[in-house]
């Protein structure tokens, strides 16, 4: 914990900049995700990297005892070109990880991200099951 009650994730020690999360006051803040593999591949196509950014999402939260499923409240999805058939390729990958209970959702079209080969980069907010 840091002197104002934050705690945060960073399995890269501050070598990124950055925290991939931070937990405060109940909630978990999950940084944007790529579609990076454990090996920093990126997987071809908009579907199967959203797929890899949830797994990313999954495991950070799970170094919290959260789930994506079933914790996550809201998640903003920023994606690459096209947005209208980004959101088609979201759509089918949301229903597979929430099924019927997605949390509200916010989805933009960018231009690029900071690597050319991303394509999405989602960034969630969930509950931490400690504050139950």
């Amino acid at each position: 914990m840091t002197a104002s009650n934050v705690e945060y994730y960073d399995p890269f020690n501050g070598k990124l900049g950055f925290a991939f999360a931070s937990r405060h006051r109940g909630l978990i803040y999950v940084s944007g995700m790529t579609g990076f593999a454990k090996d920093m591949s990126v997987p071809e196509g908009l579907e199967a990297q959203i797929r890899q950014a949830y797994e990313n999402i999954e495991r950070i939260l799970g170094h919290y005892g959260a789930s994506l499923a079933a914790d996550t409240v809201e998640q903003v999805v920023f994606v690459v070109g096209d947005a209208e058939a980004g959101l088609r390729e979201f759509g089918t990958v949301a229903r597979d990880v929430f099924a019927d209970s997605p949390p509200p959702c916010t989805l933009v079209g960018v231009t690029s991200l900071v690597d050319p080969r991303y394509k999405v980069e989602i960034k969630v907010t969930a509950i931490d099951p400690e504050s139950r």
